[in-house]
Formats: structure tokens, C-alpha cells, sequence
């Protein structure tokens, strides 16, 4: 993802740099993160953009990194920090 496109993470709803399914998948991943229940109207959007397979997959791949966060907190699991040589964008 771009560094502008990140940046503008906050601002999804409004920013140019996003498209409509875009946002559409940062609203689903946020109402599956926050709120757990998802508005059917959200889901019946994503239909239209993907098929059952590509919904099932962007589920699961929410779902997982969900599982691995609130797994992580509740342990305080300490990630390793990983450095860079200077010079490598990573």
C-alpha cells in the first residue's frame, strides 16, 4: 500500500485515493473488528463486487488476524522487532 494511502487510512471514507470497494472492505473489516456483527446491508454491497468465494476469503483473512491480535493481548505475547539495513524499505 502507498504511504499516502496509509496516511489517509482515517479519512477512508472521504479520501480520494480510496474506490468504492475499497472502502466498502475497510468498513466490513472495521464493523468485524469492533462491533463483531455486521450490518447485512454491508455484506449484500460486497456482494455485488465479489463473488462468494472472494467474500469468504477477505472474511477469513480478517477473522484470522482478529484471532491472532486478541490472542497475542491476552498472553502479552511480545513480537519480535525485525531491523533493516539502512536504505531497505520493509
Amino acid at each position: 500500500m502507498p504511504k499516502e494511502k496509509f496516511e489517509a487510512l482515517p479519512q477512508y471514507e472521504t479520501s480520494p485515493l480510496f474506490d468504492e470497494l475499497e472502502r466498502l472492505v475497510i468498513r466490513y473489516a472495521e464493523q468485524m473488528t469492533t462491533r463483531v456483527q455486521v450490518e447485512p446491508a454491508l455484506v449484500e454491497q460486497l456482494k455485488k463486487h465479489l463473488s462468494a468465494p472472494q467474500l469468504v476469503q477477505l472474511t477469513l483473512s480478517i477473522a484470522a488476524a482478529n484471532f491472532t491480535n486478541r490472542f497475542n493481548e491476552a498472553l502479552g505475547t511480545e513480537l519480535e522487532v525485525r531491523h533493516h539495513p539502512q536504505g531497505e524499505d520493509k
